[in-house]
Parts: structure tokens; C-alpha cells; sequence
């Protein structure tokens, strides 16, 4: 992010002088040159933009850098304190819209958007914080609210931070840290937030190392801290294997007898999207498009982690896919890590038995007696490992009761649906679009070897299709 520190003149020295004298909530109008700075995260850095709300509705919106850190300059378009700030972007290929606050007293200082400043935020509303934000209702918010509802939240945290090494006394809302998995970024590992009630804001956290789950809206404590410590050693260890695997990638393609490369991967269950680790070493140490590649901003999977004498011995992972500088959101899958008894962690890959993926879709088609705009969803299954997968069926919001069933097309490589013969769009109605949510839908996809169940997914969607009514030509 490039920022311009503008020299300050006589007039807006005096307005600094005259604000000094002002308090540390209520509404004051920010000199020119005031910023305020902190880190977006949730689980690693949010890739994506950050919006400041003032009191009056003005918005501002500046770009995250790759460290999860923003910046924002309030005094540039004079933004008037208390102020709603919202991160939005993708951590490990999910979409995330969070929340925080600041005041007056914070202008000049660091204000963090996290999971947990989100839930402070609906705290302090009573409701979820996107309706707070969206409400424009925050004009009396203080900086007093923000303390006390910062300090409660870290009174229910507190034995997992001192598990990790916080400090007792730490503001989770204004302590500066960074993405590197230690401190507040390792408290931010292993806590996860799932509101349960949009209308109160009331939430469910969890220790997603011991799976100790406590509401937000009780004096309930997060007090089982079993293995945190070692799992956040165990998170530290996989971000450094995976910075290994980008290392070997940065400027050319490593050979397939790499004994760096070949010692990342468990290759005996090596499993990725039915290809076996013969198969994968051999495409991704000739493939050209992954000179430049890089695997970052790991994060674990919730609920995924196997545990023996309360370690972890085995986990999946989300990381971002980044080439170029910009994130490939049709990357892979989570991986699954498993760590042997030389205490080293291994990629296993994503262990699924074929390709499979849900996606929008929206095509303008052409031919010599009609030209149309379709809009549906891409129903992605190839049998890549050549597994023996002969059918699929996908079920979920949109489609029929009784799901739609696609068929092994060997001369397209991908399976198609049996109601459009060599295709894999399943073509939707608004109607039946209108009842997809319009992020995070789950869809169940079945596959099939002749009549035999071989495996069950879920696939979540990213964005729901486009409304014919939303697309021209």
C-alpha cells in the first residue's frame, strides 16, 4: 500500500492542538494525517480491502497488503469519529466480511479486524455487527464500550492466550501483532467464532484443538487447554513446510528426485484429486504455469484435527494459492497433514478419489439460429485418478428433490448430465436461483463405481449464479 504523508500546515497544526483537548469517545473531527492502522486476519491474512465508516456514513476503503496490515487515513476526507471498520476478503479460499470499531482516542493507533473484535462489536450492539455497521446506529459508541467489552472477551479466553504465550493484560482489540503464528496470530489459529443468533449476535467459540465449545453471551471459560501449545508449535512447523514447497517454485521447476521437495510429502497415501504422488510429482515438476506459484496464509480446517495423548497427529489445512501477486480462488483443495513418528508433518494432499467442484456459471451462448445468456452451476466431477468412478450425484439447494445424476463421459473427460447430453452446466430458472444463499451454500456429491457408493463430499459454493435478470450480452 503506497500512502501520502502530506506536509502540515500552519491551520491543520492548530486543529491537531484544538483535538488534543478532546476526549476518548464522542464525536470529533479528525486533522488531516490522522490514520488508523492494525492487522485483518482470521486464521492468517485477510486478502482482500478494508472499509471505514464514520459517523455521518461516509465510507473510505483501502487494500489490505499481503501481511494482513491496512491503513487508513481518517483526516483525508475528514472522517468524524466513532468510526465501523469491515474487512472483506478470502483466508484459504473462504470469504470473510469483519467487523471492529474505533473512537476518537484510537485515531493514530492500531484497531485489529478479527474474529474476535467482530464479536465485540456485536456485543456491544446487541446484534450481529454487519447490521451495527450497516445501521449507521454507532454515533455514541465509546471508547469505554469498546475496553469493557475487549476485556470480558479476553476473560473468557484467557487460559487458551496464556497458552500461547499472550500477555494477561492484552487489548484484543488494539494490540499490534503480526501473521506470523505467534502471540494473538497463534490465539487466532486455534479460535474459531460461528455466530448463532443474527439477531442478538450471540456466538459459539471454539478451541478447535480440544473442539471446547462456550457461548459468547454467558461466564463461560475456555478452560480446556489440552495440546494447545504443541498445536500451535505443530501449525508453525506445516506453515514452514509449505514456505519450503513455494521456495522450490519461486523462479523455476525443481526436478522430480528433489530431496527437499520429495521429503514435504508422505508419499505412500499422497492422494490428490484421485491422482496417486507418482502421478502429481510428475505434473507439477512439468508444469510452466507453476514457476512463481506460492502456498501461504495457513490456517487449520475446524473440526479436522486427529489427536493421540493430546497432540496432534493428523489435520487438514487451508492455505492461499498466490501466483503473480494475485490469489488463485480456483486453487487446491485443503490439504491433510499427517505427522509421523520422526515428529515432521507430510502432505498427504486433498485425499479425494476424483476432481469435484460446484461453481456460478454464466455463459452467453451463440449459434446460427439462437444467441442466449445462461446462468446456473458448473457440476465439475472428472475421474482423473482413473479410479473406475462411473456416475455422480449432486443434491442441494436449486436442484430437484432427488438431485441431479451426471455420467462418466470419457470423450470430454469430465462427467456430464444425463438431461444435457455432454454437458456439466446445470442450467437454473431465477426461481431457483433465488433459493441459494448467496454464500457458503452446501451441495453433497456422491460418486458412484457401477451401482457401489464409493465416496461422499460436500462442496461449498462460493457465490450463488447470477440472476438472468443481473446479465446482458
Amino acid at each position: 500500500m503506497k500512502r501520502v504523508l502530506w506536509a502540515v500546515t500552519m491551520f491543520s497544526a492548530l486543529v491537531v492542538l484544538l483535538s488534543a483537548c478532546g476526549g476518548g469517545g464522542g464525536t470529533t473531527t479528525p486533522p488531516v494525517g490522522k490514520t488508523i492502522s492494525g492487522v485483518a486476519a482470521a486464521g492468517a491474512p485477510i486478502i482482500g480491502s478494508v472499509t471505514i465508516k464514520d459517523s455521518k456514513g461516509i465510507e473510505k476503503t483501502v487494500t489490505i497488503a499481503a501481511d494482513g496490515k491496512y491503513t487508513v487515513n481518517v483526516g483525508e476526507l475528514g472522517l468524524i469519529a466513532p468510526y465501523m471498520v469491515r474487512a472483506d476478503g478470502y483466508v484459504g479460499g473462504n470469504e470473510y466480511h469483519l467487523y471492529s470499531a474505533a473512537t476518537s482516542a484510537d485515531e493514530g493507533g492500531t484497531i485489529n479486524i478479527t474474529p474476535l473484535t467482530d464479536l465485540i462489536v456485536a456485543n456491544i450492539a446487541n446484534t450481529i455487527a454487519s447490521d451495527y455497521f450497516n445501521s449507521g446506529n454507532f454515533s455514541t459508541l465509546t471508547a469505554t464500550e469498546l475496553t469493557t467489552e475487549a476485556t470480558a472477551l479476553r476473560t473468557k479466553l484467557l487460559p487458551v492466550l496464556q497458552a500461547v504465550g499472550v500477555s494477561d493484560s492484552i487489548d484484543l482489540l488494539r494490540a499490534s501483532f503480526s501473521t506470523n503464528h505467534t502471540g494473538l496470530d497463534a490465539a487466532l489459529d486455534v479460535l474459531r467464532v460461528e455466530t448463532t443468533d443474527t439477531t442478538t449476535g450471540a456466538a459459539t467459540i471454539t478451541n478447535i484443538i480440544t473442539n471446547q465449545q462456550i457461548a459468547s453471551n454467558d461466564a463461560s471459560v475456555l478452560t480446556d487447554t489440552t495440546g494447545v501449545a504443541t498445536g500451535v508449535s505443530d501449525i508453525q512447523a506445516i506453515s514452514a513446510g509449505f514456505s519450503q514447497f513455494s521456495a522450490l517454485f519461486a523462479t523455476s521447476l525443481p526436478s522430480e528426485t528433489n530431496a527437499t521437495l520429495l521429503g514435504l510429502f508422505d508419499t505412500s497415501t499422497f492422494l490428490m484429486e484421485g491422482q496417486n504422488f507418482a502421478s502429481f510429482l510428475t505434473q507439477m515438476t512439468t508444469d510452466k504455469s507453476m514457476i512463481g506459484i506460492s502456498f501461504t496464509n495457513i490456517s487449520l480446517v475446524a473440526g479436522t484435527a486427529e489427536m493421540t495423548d493430546g497432540k496432534m497427529t493428523r489435520v487438514q489445512v487451508a492455505f492461499d494459492a498466490v501466483q503473480n501477486g494475485a490469489v488463485l480462488n480456483d486453487g487446491p483443495k485443503p490439504f491433510w497433514m499427517i505427522k509421523k513418528a520422526d515428529g515432521k508433518w507430510y502432505m498427504q494432499g486433498d485425499q479425494l478419489i476424483a476432481h469435484v467442484k460446484v461453481e456460478a456459471v454464466a455463459e452467453y451462448r451463440t449459434s446460427n439460429n439462437n444467441n442466449s445468456i445462461v446462468t446456473g452451476l458448473r457440476l465439475n466431477i472428472e475421474d482423473r485418478g482413473g479410479k473406475g468412478v462411473t456416475s455422480a450425484v449432486v443434491t442441494g439447494a436449486g436442484l430437484p428433490a432427488g438431485g441431479v445424476t451426471l455420467t462418466n463421459n470419457i470423450a470430454f473427460d469430465y462427467f456430464s448430465l444425463n438431461t444435457q447430453s455432454g454437458d456439466n452446466l446445470y442450467v437454473m430458472d431465477d426461481s431457483a436461483i433465488g433459493g441459494i444463499a448467496d454464500t457458503g451454500e452446501l451441495y453433497t456429491v456422491k460418486l458412484y463405481t457401477g451401482t457401489a457408493l464409493s465416496a461422499t463430499y460436500t462442496e461449498t459454493l462460493k457465490k450463488r449464479p447470477y440472476l438472468s435478470t443481473q446479465l446482458t450480452a
